[in-house]
């Protein structure tokens, strides 16, 4: 049993291991801090413009923001000689436009997809394995860009870790 135990705990370590450093590999700023790095993988960072919020309805509790999104193509070979993306060369990719509705009373967050608005279930895990955690690091971007303030907070999802990203919330400054 408690070679099963040491086991389980080697893997745990390993697995939040390789997890903290996936985040970390792509730098969480760019351009003065108004690129935030809202998620990332293969090479592509995606960062949300901070300046580019625009406000389509404000009436508290109820909130409505959009904000741009650019896809930062990192050099593959600075990557295989440095395992990491941060000081490495780029290249901007198209932007686009993410939508979000809040409702800061029950803290839910509806985005649109396909020009139809869905809520989005914050009691998932929403890694990359279960969704897109794009979504809500990009509306907690939005709504401090905008307000000043935490939506999500220090708010967990069902399996305990933040909704949004320590590393969202420490390129905001906060």
């Amino acid at each position: 049993m408690k070679k099963l135990l040491k086991i389980f705990m080697v893997a745990v370590f390993i697995l939040s291991s390789s997890a903290v450093s996936a985040e970390s590999i792509y730098p969480d700023t760019l351009q003065n801090g108004n690129l935030v790095c809202v998620d990332g993988g293969m090479g592509v960072g995606y960062y949300a413009v901070k300046n580019s919020v625009y406000v389509d309805k404000y009436a508290p509790p109820f909130y409505e923001l959009s904000i741009e999104i650019i896809p930062v193509n990192f050099s593959d070979k600075y990557y295989r000689e440095n395992e990491t993306y941060i000081d490495s060369p780029y290249t901007f990719g198209e932007k686009f436009v993410l939508y979000f509705k809040y409702n800061w009373d029950t803290k839910t967050v509806f985005h649109k997809q396909g020009g139809i608005w869905k809520v989005w279930d914050i009691n998932r895990d929403y890694s990359h394995a279960e969704g897109n955690p794009m979504i809500p690091n990009s509306a907690e971007v939005a709504f401090f860009s905008i307000y000043q303030m935490k939506f999500f907070g220090s708010k967990l999802n069902g399996s305990g870790y933040p909704v949004v990203s320590d590393g969202v919330h420490s390129a905001l400054g906060i």
